[in-house]
Parts: structure tokens; C-alpha cells; sequence
């Protein structure tokens, strides 16, 4: 793209953060000779803010039901008009939404967990969409690629696996682990465990089953059972041979 050219898409930021009259005279006004129809632009302007609200309601719709309809929508607009589009791929419009809560959450009142649960929802969404290819065949155990680790203050791999059924999440720290199936294709999500963590440590320390036996004293059959079922989980990739 050409410089004069990125700087009139990036020069539409203020038109697309507050569409109206006032701010499509200003964005003409910055182009002199421009003469594109302004029913046109401004229906250009209804499009995109009208999509951005729409991807919000898709990647967010816990969080959306968490806050309620009425804050929703005030949080939706103040969002929209302090974040203008600018990513050509409309779902991540959306990346910043979660820090957009935290921001926010004392000021308009909001649940604790709900910037969590956005960056929780979120990070869903950008894991299903990851672009890195699964490393098959692997020579060794191998940590799925697509792996995302969030730490937070409530238990929310329970309360999204219930869609949000509960009031709240409970509260207390957990590690989230977040990763997408290399054959199924969807995003996958556990509470780490002390035998999720130990595989991980294997797998990114390039341990072998005799190694961790050695060290812990863990029975070979139960280490090699426990690899076997987070590597069909997804979790992990296994080498042909079943070795870790």
C-alpha cells in the first residue's frame, strides 16, 4: 500500500470512531478534491461500525450476557468510538475489547471477572483462528503450537464450559490452558493440572518417560498413560513411534 494512500485509510479512524456530519466534513476537509459521494462514505461508515458491533456479539457473547443489555451497549459505542476499525479482518477487530473492560470496569461498575472472561472468550476465539501449522510427523513429544496460558483470579474454564449457566465464576487462581485440536479443529480448554503441567515440561524440556521415572519416581505405565491421553487430547503431538 502506498504511504499516501495508508495514511487517507488511517486518517478515517476519527470519522469511523464517531460517524456523523460534524466528522465526515472534517474527513473531507483533510482531503481537498475528494469527491466521493458523501451518502456513500457514510453508509461505508454505518457498514463498518455496524459489523464491529456485530463480531463483539459473536467472540463475546458470556461476557455480553455477563454485563447485561443496557451496559452492553454503552460499553459497545464508548468502545467503538475510542478503538476506530482498522484491521481488515473484522473478528479482530475485537483484540481489544478485554483491556478496553479493564479499563473500565471500576469506573462503570463491572463484575470483576468481566474483563477476564473477555480476555478468556477472546483468546478462544484467536487460538481456533491461529495460523501455525500443526508440526506433524514431530521427531519428539511436542507442545501443540496453538497452546495460549491465562492466569485469572476465577474459575472460568468451569463457568464457559457451562455457557455461563452460574451467576458468576467462582473465585480462586487458575491457570487456564487453551489450545486447538489438530484434528477436530476447535478450540480446546482445560484448568491446568499438575499432570497437564508435568507432559508440557516434557515436551518443552525434551524429557524422555525414563528421565521424568528417574527424577519422581513415577510408575512408567501411569507417566506413559498420562502422555498418551493429553497427546489425544491435542495437547501435545507424539512422535510416531509413541515415544516421548
Amino acid at each position: 500500500m502506498k504511504p499516501s494512500l495508508r495514511a487517507f485509510f488511517d486518517s478515517m479512524g476519527a470519522y469511523l470512531a464517531r460517524p456523523g456530519t460534524t466528522s465526515l466534513d472534517a474527513l473531507y476537509a483533510r482531503h481537498p478534491g475528494w469527491d466521493a459521494p458523501r451518502e456513500r462514505v457514510s453508509l461505508y461508515g454505518d457498514f463498518v461500525l455496524g459489523h464491529v458491533r456485530g463480531a463483539l456479539e459473536k467472540v463475546f457473547p458470556l461476557t455480553r450476557d455477563a454485563v447485561g443489555p443496557e451496559a452492553w451497549g454503552a460499553l459497545v459505542r464508548d468502545f467503538t468510538s475510542t478503538r476506530p476499525a482498522r484491521h481488515h479482518e473484522l473478528n479482530h477487530l475485537c483484540e481489544g475489547f478485554p483491556a478496553f473492560l479493564g479499563d473500565v470496569t471500576a469506573s462503570r461498575g463491572l463484575a470483576p471477572f468481566a474483563a477476564p472472561l473477555a480476555r478468556f472468550e477472546w483468546t478462544d476465539f484467536a487460538v481456533y483462528a491461529a495460523e501455525d501449522a500443526s508440526p506433524t510427523p514431530v521427531e519428539r513429544l511436542t507442545a501443540n503450537p496453538t497452546l495460549a496460558v491465562l492466569e485469572h483470579d476465577f474459575h472460568l474454564c468451569a463457568y464457559v464450559r457451562a455457557r455461563g449457566a452460574a451467576a458468576a465464576p467462582a473465585p480462586g487462581a487458575e491457570l487456564a490452558l487453551l489450545w486447538r485440536h489438530p484434528v477436530q479443529l476447535k478450540t480446546y480448554f482445560m484448568a491446568a493440572t499438575p499432570q497437564a503441567l508435568l507432559v508440557l515440561k516434557m515436551a518443552v524440556e525434551g524429557l524422555s518417560l525414563s528421565d521424568v521415572v528417574s527424577a519422581t519416581g513415577m510408575p512408567h505405565a501411569e507417566l506413559r498413560a498420562t502422555v498418551t491421553r493429553h497427546a489425544r487430547e491435542g495437547l501435545v503431538f507424539l512422535p510416531a513411534d509413541g515415544e516421548g
